[in-house]
C-alpha cells in the first residue's frame, strides 16, 4: 500500500492559499446551513407557537432549496390559509397533492380554500361524492361542500352537507360555524347566534364563530357588539388579513377613523404589502383628502390584486378628484364589467362624464339608472344635471323640482331648480329660487355663489355685490368668497377694490391660485410684469411642492417671453414633484408643439402613449404632435382610435378634419365635419371649417343656408353674420358682403368688424363711406390696435408711407416691446426718413436680436442708407435663421449688387430661383436681377 502524499499549504503559492481559503469557507457555509428537512421541522416548531410568519418564512426556505417537498407544500398552504392568502393557499395545496402528499390531509383544505376563493362550483363536481379513510377527515371535507352549497344559495343542500359532517364528528367547528352562518343567510339571526355561541362553548378559539356573532351583530343594527367580536376573531388569529380587513372596513364606516387608523398601523405590520392592506391605506389617505398619496396606494393593491373590484371603485373615485377623469372611468368600467348593478360606480362613471364635458355619454350611463322605482335626492340631482348639460332644461327643472319635493329643506335643490328655471327663461322665478336656497341653509354658501353668478352675467354688478355681502356674512374666511368678490368688483370697473379682494384671499391662502392669476391679469393690464413674476414666484415660496402652482408659473414665464429653456425647466420640475400625473408631462408636450418643437414633442408623448395607450388627452396630443412633424396619416390613424374611444364627442372629428384638409382629403374631412354637427349640431368650430370647404368648392348656396343656421342659434353674436360676409365676399357680392357684416357689426363693436366692412366698402367701390367709417371708429376708440394695424397695412399697400408711418408711431406707442409693430416702423421709416429708419432699426434689433424677419428689415436699412459693412452680416444672418424664406434671400442678393459683389449675388440667386414659382412677383423681380448680372 502506497503511503499517502502529505499536503502542505506552506508548499502553494499565494493563489493557491487564496483557492484553499476559498474552498475551506464553502465547506464551512455547507456545513453550518441547514436541510430542507430541519428548515421543515422548525416550521413546525413555530406553528405550534402560532407564529405563522416565521414558519411561512423556514417554509419558504425550505422549498427553495428543494421544490419537490410534499410536506413543505402542504404545510405552506395551511400557513396561507390561516393568514387569509386564500390563492398561495389553493397553488400550494394543489401542488403538495399533485406531489403526493395524503389525500385525507389535503382534500378537505383544498376544498376549503377554493370555498373560499369562491370556486364553489368546482368544489360540488370535484368533491361531492369523494370519500375519504378517516371520518374526521371526512367531516371536513362535508363542512367544505356545505360551504360551496352556501355560496351557490342553496340552503337546503348546505344544512345537509353541515349536518352530515356533525353526524361523522360532533367536534367539527367548520360544520357547526356553517350550520350557524346557513342560518343566518335563512334569516333566522337569533338562532345563527344562538349556534355560534354554543360552538364557542364547544372551542373557545374558534374564530370563525366569532365572525358569525359579528355577521349577526351587523344584521341586528349593532355594529360596537360586531366589533367587539371581530376583535375576538383577530385575538385567535392575528395574521389573519380578512378579519383585519373586516374590523377595519367597520370602523370606518362608522366614521370611527382614529381607531380605524390604530387597527390599520397593527394590520400593516402583520401584511404591509398585502392587496387589503394597500387598499385601505389608500381609503385612509382618501378620507384626509391626500389624494395623490391614495392614487399610489391604491394603484399598489390593484398590482398584485388586479381583480379586486373595491380597490378599483376606490381607484376611479381618487382619480376624479384629481381630475384624471379617463383614468377613472376605466376603473369605474371594470366594477360595472362585473357587477353592473353597483350604483355608486354608475353614478360616478356619470359624473365624470359630466366633468369632461361628455354630456352625451354621461346620458348613456345615466339610463340604467333611471329605472330605480324610487329614486333617491342624490339621483335625482344628478340625472337633472345631465339633463342640463345636454341641454334639456325643461327635463333637467322636471327632476330638480321632484328633487325639492323629496328635500323641500334642501338648499341645494332649491339652487339646482333655479339653475334650471334660468336655463329655461324663467329668469324672475330663478332670482326667487336662488334668494330661497339661501335663506334656507345659513351656513351652506352654494347657492349665494350661484346668485352672485347670475347676477355677474347679466352685468347687474349692484346687485351681484348684494348677494355677495350675504355671501362673505356666511364664509368670511374663505379665499373664494374674497376671489369672486374680486371677479365682480373687476367687472364693475374697479380694478383698485378688486386688488384689495384678491389680496384679502391671498391672506388667507398664499398659494390660492385662482387669485394669483386674477392678480396677475391686473398686474399685466397696469404693464407691471415684474409685479407679476414676483406675485407667482410667492405663491411657488408658499407652496414649493404643488405641480399646479409650477404649471401656472410656466405659463406666465411663457407669457413675458422667458427662454424656452427656462419655461420647459419649470414644468419638467412639476413632473419631478408629481411623476405619477398626466398633466405636468401634457403640459411639457403642448408647449413643445407651441413653440414648433415638435421633433421634441413627439418622443415624449409616445412616451405618454405607451404607458397610457387608450388616454384621449394623450391621443389628442399625439395625433397633434405628428401632424406638426407632417406624419399625416398616422395623425388620421391616432385621431380615429380617439374617435372609437369617445364616439359621442365631436371635438375629434374636428380634429380628425384638420388632419384630412392638410392632407388635401376634403372629402374626408367635410365627412368628419357633418359627423360632428350631427352629434353636437351647434359646435361653431365645425360649423366654421365646413362654410370654409363649402366655399372653397363653389357651394356658396348650402354654405349660406349654414351661416343662417349660426345666426338662429346665436342670435345676439356677430359670428353668423360675419360668416355670412365672408361666403359673398369670396363669392365677390361686395353689397352683400357689406350688409352681412354691418348686421355683424350692430351686434358686437369690435374692431375686426370695422375692418371688414371697411375691406368690402373699398371692393364695392365706396372710398369715401369706407374712409369716413375708419375715422369715426378711431375718433371713438383710439386705442384699437387691430384696426390701425390694418390701416396701417392698406396705407403701405397704397405707398401712403407717411400715413403708414403715422398709424405706426400711435401702435409703436401703445405696444412699445412689440418687435413686429418696431420693424413695421423702421421699414415704414425708410421710405421716408433715412436718419429715423436707422434709429428705428437699433431699436428694432435691440427688442428682437434673433428674429430673422427684423435682421432683414435692419439689413436692408442699413444697406440702403450707406452702412453696407453693418447691415450685411444682418442679412447673412437672417438668412441662416430662415434659409427657406425666399423675400430675405432676394434682399441679401439685391444688398450683394448694390455693393458690387456681383458673383456673391449669383450664388443666392442659383439657390433661390428653383424654389420660386413661376407667375409670381418674386419671381419676375428675381429675374430682372439675375438678368442684370
Amino acid at each position: 500500500m502506497l503511503p499517502k502524499p502529505r499536503f502542505r499549504p506552506e508548499g502553494l503559492g499565494a493563489g493557491g492559499k487564496r483557492a484553499l481559503a476559498a474552498i475551506g469557507a464553502a465547506l464551512l457555509v455547507s456545513a453550518c446551513s441547514p436541510s430542507p428537512e430541519s428548515m421543515i421541522d422548525s416550521a413546525k416548531s413555530y406553528l405550534a407557537k402560532n407564529d405563522l410568519n416565521a414558519a411561512s418564512i423556514q417554509l419558504k426556505n425550505a422549498l427553495q432549496d428543494n421544490g419537490n417537498l410534499a410536506e413543505a407544500r402542504f404545510l405552506l398552504g395551511q400557513v396561507n390559509l390561516r393568514q387569509g392568502n386564500v390563492a398561495g393557499a389553493v397553488k400550494e395545496l394543489q401542488r403538495a397533492a399533485e406531489l403526493g402528499y395524503p389525500a385525507v390531509e389535503t382534500t378537505p383544505l383544498l376544498a376549503r380554500a377554493l370555498v373560499l376563493s369562491g370556486e364553489h362550483d368546482r368544489v360540488i363536481k370535484s368533491y361531492a361524492s369523494a370519500q375519504l379513510d378517516s371520518p374526521q377527515a371526512q367531516a371536513k371535507l362535508a363542512a367544505a361542500l356545505g360551504g360551496a352549497y352556501l355560496g351557490k344559495g342553496d340552503l337546503a343542500a348546505a344544512r345537509r352537507a353541515f349536518e352530515a359532517a356533525l353526524n361523522l364528528d360532533a367536534e367539527e367547528s367548520d360544520a357547526r360555524v356553517g350550520l350557524a352562518r346557513t342560518k343566518l343567510a335563512g334569516g333566522a339571526v337569533a338562532e345563527a347566534r344562538a349556534d355560534a355561541e354554543a360552538a364557542l362553548a364547544r372551542d373557545a378559539k374558534s374564530a370563525e364563530a366569532y365572525i358569525v356573532l359579528a355577521d349577526a351583530a351587523l344584521m341586528e343594527g349593532r355594529p360596537a357588539d360586531a366589533a367587539k367580536a371581530l376583535e375576538s376573531a383577530l385575538q385567535q388569529r392575528p395574521d389573519n388579513v380578512g378579519y383585519h380587513f373586516a374590523l377595519i372596513s367597520l370602523l370606518f364606516r362608522q366614521d370611527d377613523g382614529e381607531a380605524a387608523a390604530a387597527k390599520l398601523a397593527r394590520m400593516a405590520e402583520v401584511a404591509p404589502n398585502h392587496p387589503f392592506t394597500r387598499y385601505l391605506q389608500a381609503f385612509h389617505k382618501y378620507r384626509k383628502n391626500q389624494l395623490k398619496e391614495a392614487r399610489d396606494d391604491v394603484m399598489l393593491a390593484l398590482k398584485s390584486a388586479p381583480d379586486f373590484l373595491p380597490a378599483h371603485l376606490l381607484a376611479g373615485t381618487v382619480l376624479m378628484r384629481l381630475n384624471d377623469n379617463e383614468q377613472a372611468r376605466s376603473h369605474l368600467n371594470k366594477v360595472l364589467e362585473r357587477a353592473p348593478n353597483q350604483a355608486l360606480a354608475r353614478r360616478l362613471l356619470v359624473a365624470s362624464y359630466l366633468s369632461s364635458g361628455q354630456a352625451a355619454r354621461a346620458m348613456e350611463a345615466l339610463q340604467p339608472l333611471l329605472s330605480e322605482a324610487n329614486p333617491d335626492a342624490g339621483l335625482l340631482s344628478l340625472a337633472g344635471q345631465v339633463y342640463m348639460a345636454s341641454g334639456d332644461a325643461d327635463k333637467a327643472e322636471t327632476f330638480f323640482a321632484r328633487l325639492t319635493t323629496l328635500a323641500p329643506e334642501s338648499a341645494q335643490a332649491r339652487a339646482q331648480l333655479g339653475a334650471a328655471r334660468f336655463a329655461t327663461g324663467a329668469a324672475d322665478r330663478a332670482f326667487d329660487d336662488l334668494e330661497a336656497a339661501s335663506a334656507l341653509d345659513p351656513t351652506n354658501a352654494r347657492a349665494d355663489v350661484a346668485l352672485v353668478l347670475a347676477y355677474l352675467g347679466r352685468r347687474q354688478f349692484a346687485e351681484a355685490l348684494a348677494a355677495h355681502a350675504k355671501l362673505e356674512a356666511k364664509q368670511p374666511d374663505n379665499p373664494q368668497t374674497h376671489n369672486l368678490k374680486g371677479v365682480v368688483l373687476a367687472g364693475a370697473n374697479d380694478p383698485a377694490k378688486a386688488r384689495a379682494a384678491f389680496e384679502k384671499a391671498l391672506e388667507l391662502k398664499p398659494d390660492f391660485l385662482p387669485a394669483v392669476a386674477n392678480l396677475i391679469r391686473l398686474d399685466l393690464a397696469d404693464k407691471k410684469p415684474d409685479a407679476a413674476r414676483a406675485r407667482m414666484e410667492k405663491a411657488m415660496q408658499a407652496a414649493p411642492k404643488n405641480a399646479d402652482v409650477l404649471l401656472a408659473y410656466a405659463e406666465l414665464q411663457n407669457t413675458l417671453g422667458d427662454p424656452s429653456e427656462a419655461v420647459a425647466a419649470t414644468i419638467e420640475q412639476a413632473i419631478k414633484i408629481d411623476p405619477n400625473a398626466l398633466a405636468p408631462q401634457l403640459a411639457l408636450v403642448r408647449y413643445h408643439l407651441q413653440k414648433r418643437e415638435a421633433a421634441t414633442a413627439l418622443p415624449l408623448v409616445q412616451k405618454l402613449a405607451a404607458a397610457h395607450p387608450n388616454n384621449p388627452q394623450v391621443l389628442d396630443v399625439l395625433g397633434r404632435s405628428l401632424v406638426a412633424t407632417g406624419d399625416l396619416q398616422q395623425a388620421v390613424n391616432v385621431f380615429t382610435r380617439l374617435i372609437a374611444q369617445q364616439p359621442q364627442a365631436a371635438g375629434p372629428l374636428v380634429t380628425l378634419a384638420d388632419a384630412h384638409r392638410l392632407r388635401k382629403d376634403n372629402t374626408s374631412a367635410e365627412q368628419a365635419l357633418r359627423k360632428a354637427l350631427d352629434i353636437q349640431p351647434n359646435l361653431l368650430e365645425a360649423q366654421q371649417r365646413l362654410i370654409a370647404l363649402l366655399v372653397e368648392r363653389k357651394a356658396s348656396r348650402e354654405a349660406l343656408a349654414l351661416a343662417k343656421t349660426v345666426q338662429k342659434q346665436r342670435a345676439s353674436s356677430s359670428i353668423g353674420y360675419v360668416l355670412e360676409g365672408d361666403i359673398q365676399y369670396a363669392g365677390e357680392k361686395w353689397n352683400d358682403a357689406v350688409l352681412a357684416y354691418k348686421h355683424g357689426l350692430e351686434r358686437e363693436k369690435t374692431g375686426e368688424g370695422v375692418r371688414k366692412v371697411h375691406t368690402a366698402l373699398l371692393k364695392a367701390g365706396k372710398r369715401g363711406e369706407a374712409d369716413k367709417l375708419a375715422a369715426d371708429w378711431l375718433r371713438g376708440e383710439p386705442k384699437d390696435t387691430v384696426m390701425r394695424g390694418y390701416l396701417s397695412e392698406f396705407a403701405l399697400s397704397e405707398k401712403r408711407y407717411q400715413d403708414a408711418l403715422g398709424h405706426l408711431q400711435v401702435l409703436h406707442e401703445q405696444m412699445p416691446k412689440n418687435p413686429l409693430v418696431m420693424n413695421n416702423l423702421a421699414w415704414t421709416a425708410s421710405q421716408v426718413d433715412g436718419a429715423l429708419a436707422l434709429k428705428y432699426a437699433d431699436e428694432a434689433l435691440a427688442l428682437a436680436p434673433d428674429n430673422a424677419a427684423v435682421l432683414d428689415t435692419v439689413g436692408m436699412i442699413q444697406v440702403e442708407h450707406g452702412q453696407p459693412d453693418k447691415g450685411l452680416p444682418y442679412l447673412v444672418r437672417a438668412v441662416g435663421l430662415a434659409p427657406d424664406a425666399a423675400p430675405l434671400r432676394f434682399n441679401l442678393a439685391r444688398a450683394y449688387v448694390k455693393v458690387g459683389r456681383k458673383d456673391d449675388a449669383r450664388k443666392e440667386l442659383d439657390i433661390l430661383m428653383p424654389k420660386l414659382q413661376q407667375g409670381t412677383p418674386l419671381y419676375g423681380e428675381a429675374t430682372t436681377l439675375m438678368k442684370s448680372l
